[in-house]
């Protein structure tokens, strides 16, 4: 029997919380700012008091997001991976371009079931190495 997850609503979007991770999904045409980002982060931290957590970020919409909001993840030490999963290679090109500031393990998949599959193997390792 699959666990029910928790899903919490925001201006902007939406997060449903798994066991180790966050997968966020933002509302179409939206411009994903730092009001946002500080949402969605603040949640996941709610959420995961302290434990090790990755994001996944579904982008079935969208959506502009500006690429420096990975310098302030980067500083939070409970994040420690950060996926995104996009079915077009338009999708994936600008991930590869948010990849670039993004300093911990991030993933780009086709697929949510990978992403899910690897950020539960990144979160495994990161609890082993504490």
């Amino acid at each position: 029997m699959a666990s029910l997850r928790k899903i919490i609503h925001l201006r902007s979007g939406r997060i449903e919380f798994d066991e180790f991770c966050a997968l966020g999904y933002v509302k179409s045409n939206i411009n994903f700012d730092e009001d946002d980002r500080v949402s969605f982060l603040n949640a996941c931290l709610d959420h995961y008091n302290g434990h090790p957590f990755g994001y996944i970020s579904v982008r079935e919409h969208s959506y502009s997001i500006n690429p420096m909001i990975y310098t302030e993840l980067n500083k939070v030490e409970s994040l420690k991976a950060f996926a995104i999963v996009s079915d077009t290679s338009i999708g994936r090109g600008n991930a590869e371009i948010e990849g670039k500031f993004y300093k911990k393990p991030f993933g780009i998949f086709g697929a949510k079931e990978d992403a899910i599959q690897w950020m539960n193997e990144e979160i495994i390792k990161a609890i082993e190495k504490e």
